[in-house]
């Protein structure tokens, strides 16, 4: 049972794009504008700082939080969050090369589903053996507090404290303060095989949900709609036109993907202010990714492509 304390004072809430391409990284002059970098996603409350997927986005982010942290003298141990969707190789592939995880002083707090039989500490090992990579995953120097987590957990975070704590929504009796960031969890089963989390990220008032990889249902996804009702901002997997989507003899259906179609339908009827659309096909150029954005604003105002570098203040 949540109990809500006041309201919070303003601390900036903002969300930084490292990597927005599904499947798998693109270099080239036709990606130069978007990016070509896999899922990785920025979002920070204050001081705090959580990371949605290791895509290879997220080296260079772990290059600017070295830069910032030995910019600082180095004297406070490197706090972050890092939630996985699901363990997809291209939801991690950043992993082996993000520069905090080597880092003596850092403490990296880990969470995401069970995926493939194996808890996410037994996945992210597996990621980084041999022949996959030459180091092993628990020889990196960082602090790993490694955690599986369900649809029935909470994540609470807090703009005075960095050690984020897993609760069940059910049973733990949460309170919820002015200086709380919650993180909530939707199990949506649309990928295959096992699904991904989707999750919703609070404070002060102030929401935004990250619905990547997941595919759309006839008259929507009515859990995503609720999970997602009134957020200020909806990032959501558009990663198919919809000629790709029905094409034959080789449709994309059942591949675990949305279309812009399916990604308005949800923001629409769940109310939200702002919609993203993210996880761009490999073979989306920068021209056909332009041309969309303008067609769908017409069909959704407040809506944009996602671009490598970008970010949006949310609330």
């Amino acid at each position: 049972m949540e109990k809500t304390a006041k309201m919070a004072d303003k601390v900036e809430f903002r969300v930084t794009f490292w990597g927005v391409r599904g499947s798998y990284p693109v270099a080239g002059k036709d990606t130069l504008v978007f990016g070509g970098n896999t899922t990785c996603l920025e979002v920070s409350v204050g001081e705090r700082r959580i990371i949605i997927d290791a895509g290879t986005g997220i080296i260079k982010l772990g290059q600017k939080m070295l830069a910032e942290y030995f910019g600082k003298g180095g004297a406070k141990p490197l706090y972050a969050t890092l939630l996985f969707t699901h363990l997809h190789h291209d939801h991690t592939q950043g992993l082996p090369f993000f520069a905090p995880l080597y880092l003596g002083e850092s403490s990296l707090y880990l969470f995401g589903p069970r995926n493939f039989s194996g808890e996410l500490s037994v996945t992210l090992e597996r990621s980084m053996i041999p022949p996959n990579f030459p180091v092993d995953f628990y020889h990196s120097n960082s602090i790993k507090d490694i955690s599986t987590i369900k649809e029935n957990n909470l994540l609470i975070l807090d703009t005075k404290n960095p050690v984020p704590k897993a609760v069940n929504r059910y049973f733990d009796g949460v309170t919820i303060n002015d200086t709380s960031i919650v993180v909530r969890i939707l199990n949506d089963h649309s990928h295959p095989v096992n699904g991904v989390l989707v999750y919703r990220i609070e404070h002060g008032g102030r929401s935004v949900v990250f619905a990547t990889d997941v595919e759309g249902f006839q008259y929507g996804d009515s859990k995503l709609i609720q999970f997602a009702k009134d957020a200020d901002l909806l990032i959501h997997d558009a990663q198919y036109s919809k000629e790709q989507y029905c094409a034959l003899p080789t449709p994309k259906q059942g591949f675990g993907h949305s279309t812009p179609e399916m990604a308005i339908e949800i923001a629409r009827k769940a109310g939200v202010k702002s919609l993203a659309l993210t996880h761009h096909d490999p073979g989306s150029t920068d021209a056909l990714l332009k041309k969309n954005q303008s067609k769908y604003r017409r069909r959704f105002r407040d809506l944009f492509y996602t671009r490598e570098g970008m970010s949006v203040t949310v609330g």
